[in-house]
């Protein structure tokens, strides 16, 4: 099956995922961020602690299913009387559910400004490898 998929997530949230079924994760990279834009409520992902570059055949992670998907602004402020600075950053918050285990098959595509994509297979308890 093809998947975007969402790389270089963090170890305790897999490890949360997996004991829970469903997290509601908040992406601020931008590769991320830019692959949920692409997502809708309903479509499966590949998420996987690997970062983009680090992908290849064989690669471990998990498939899920966003059940909600939200564009949120950070929006800081810092001033004194000399100055006035604000910053803008973008994030999303993305509810995930629990699909299964998946393996990474081929690299389908991985061009710059466009989401990673992945065929992936998904593996089962019982097959042993």
């Amino acid at each position: 099956m093809i998947y975007v998929a969402l790389t270089g997530l963090a170890r305790h949230m897999m490890r949360e995922l997996l004991v829970a079924r469903v997290r509601t994760v908040e992406i601020r990279s931008p590769n991320n961020f830019f692959t949920l834009l692409k997502v809708q409520p309903g479509d499966k992902i590949f998420l996987t602690e690997a970062s983009a570059p680090d992908i290849v055949p064989g690669t471990n992670g998990l498939i899920a299913s966003v059940r909600g998907l939200q564009t949120i602004t950070h929006r800081t402020i810092q001033s004194s009387e000399d100055y006035y600075e604000e910053r803008e950053a973008q994030a999303a918050r993305v509810q995930l559910q629990l699909v299964g285990a998946g393996r990474v098959r081929k690299i389908t595509s991985f061009e710059p400004g466009s989401p990673l994509t992945l065929e992936v297979d998904e593996v089962r308890y019982c097959d042993a490898r």
